[in-house]
């Protein structure tokens, strides 16, 4: 295998795509009676093949690890459920001519098997095998052998290609700087988990500690394997698929920014791809969709990559009863988003995603435009990029201004912490003079009285 030549897993080279729909959190247990099926509005989309972005689907247990044998009973609900509208989904592409390009994807921790995971998770290959069971993959695939559900896939041949490599995030992650509470059975625990996270974030504490400085979310060989799938490519249009947020400003989010020098090297792999090779990444994850920019925070910008989350298929971040803060907490962390030409930058709804992508006169290349939208269950678009040229996808920064993309670690809290720790002190300090001067004035009171008395 070479940069030149990186082995594919998938190959549709009689499939020129037009259209790819893709999304994440299917929660079976979420879906009420009398709600519009999503996958009705996807299957009018006629989609040339779907992404699962992670999260393909949700034990039956609130908290803990679940077991295989628990994951299993919900891929048989997808596949055998026709209420889910999964099935029929499938069944309705094969019958009227779309899907071509079938069905690919990779998990996130939900599908992985508890909150938040990484990892120290157990029976990882008894896991693996079972999506990539419910995706159809052969038994004797080369994905089976891997350390984690990564793998690549393309469409069509170039110079209409399209190429889809999907990163898994959970197999070889570390744990979070502060150990994530988001599996326990204790109440409020993805709360909770999400508080940590913000006050890891805001006190920089990834700086601070070894531990933290050093963590991982790909291995060595997932690496290795990126490198050549990005940098080798010889599709038009690259998409990269991870279940987490990567250029996400939000402290309070599982993203690639609690892992800064991980995310500086993936940005840095972005950044070299080839001139002329568009590229965009796709997320799930947070339950909630937004459009993300990596040069909102950059001075003197050359270039960006641009980022799509939808999120989630069934529920929203609104929907627990804390959800009143989902949009407060958008609001709050906005600086990332892509902003030209939109009224609303994100979208609380259940939702899914598009790309559509126009394929102009072989002799004209730089004619060639793509647009991503994110489209509420009825199939109504509630954001998107607009058509950009294919351009409008690539980056070029230099090393500097790939730091200086925004991400949730920025110390935000520090200040705040010296002043309650200066005031702390101060307090202390006040108690111990007081104690002094009382225990001093006692004394000298004390001693008065007693020459009073002789």
């Amino acid at each position: 295998m070479s940069l030149s030549n990186p082995k594919i897993d998938v190959e549709y080279p009689d499939v020129t795509t037009k259209i790819l729909t893709f999304g994440s959190c299917h929660n079976n247990k979420l879906l009420k009676p009398g709600q519009p099926i999503i996958w009705d509005a996807i299957s009018a989309l006629k989609p040339d093949a779907f992404l699962w972005t992670g999260d393909t689907i949700y034990s039956s247990i609130k908290s803990g690890i679940s077991s295989p044998a628990l994951l299993q009973e919900q891929y048989a609900q997808m596949t055998n459920n026709k209420t889910i509208g999964y099935s029929t989904f499938l069944s309705k592409g094969e019958v009227d001519g779309y899907l071509k390009g079938g069905v690919h994807g990779t998990w996130d921790d939900h599908d992985y098997g508890a909150n938040d995971s990484g990892m120290q998770m157990p029976k990882r290959k008894e896991r693996q095998n079972l999506l990539l069971d419910f995706w159809g993959v052969d038994e004797k695939d080369e994905r089976r052998e891997r350390n984690g559900i990564y793998s690549s896939v393309t469409f069509g041949t170039a110079p209409q290609k399209v190429k889809v490599v999907f990163m898994d995030t959970r197999s070889a992650r570390s744990r979070h700087c502060i150990p994530s509470v988001g599996a326990l059975p204790i109440p409020m625990a993805s709360a909770f988990a999400c508080v940590t996270r913000w006050i890891t974030a805001g006190l920089n504490l990834q700086k601070f500690i070894p531990r933290c400085k050093n963590g991982k979310i790909l291995d060595d060989a997932q690496w290795t394997w990126l490198e050549e799938q990005m940098l080798g490519t010889d599709a038009q249009v690259n998409v990269l698929v991870s279940s987490i947020q990567v250029l996400s400003s939000n402290p309070m989010m599982e993203t690639w920014g609690q892992f800064p020098s991980e995310r500086d090297r993936l940005l840095s792999i972005l950044n070299n791809v080839e001139e002329g090779k568009s590229v965009v990444v796709l997320s799930g994850d947070v339950h909630h969709a937004e459009i993300l920019d990596s040069s909102t925070g950059v001075s003197r910008s050359t270039g960006r990559t641009i980022e799509v989350t939808s999120s989630g298929l069934t529920h929203s971040c609104k929907d627990p009863f804390y959800g009143f803060l989902c949009e407060s907490i958008l609001k709050r962390w906005s600086e990332h988003r892509y902003k030209k030409g939109i009224e609303s930058n994100y979208y609380t709804g259940t939702n899914f995603g598009s790309i559509e992508i126009d394929w102009a006169d072989q002799s004209d290349e730089r004619g060639n435009e793509m647009k991503i939208s994110v489209h509420d269950n009825l199939g109504n678009p509630v954001i998107t990029t607009g058509s950009l040229p294919f351009w409008s996808y690539e980056s070029h920064f230099s090393k500097w201004q790939i730091q200086r993309v925004l991400g949730p670690v920025d110390g935000h809290m520090i200040p705040m912490a010296i002043r309650i720790g200066f005031a702390l002190f101060l307090l202390v300090v006040s108690k111990v003079l007081r104690k002094f001067l009382f225990q001093k004035a006692f004394k000298k009171i004390t001693e008065s009285n007693k020459e009073k008395k002789d």
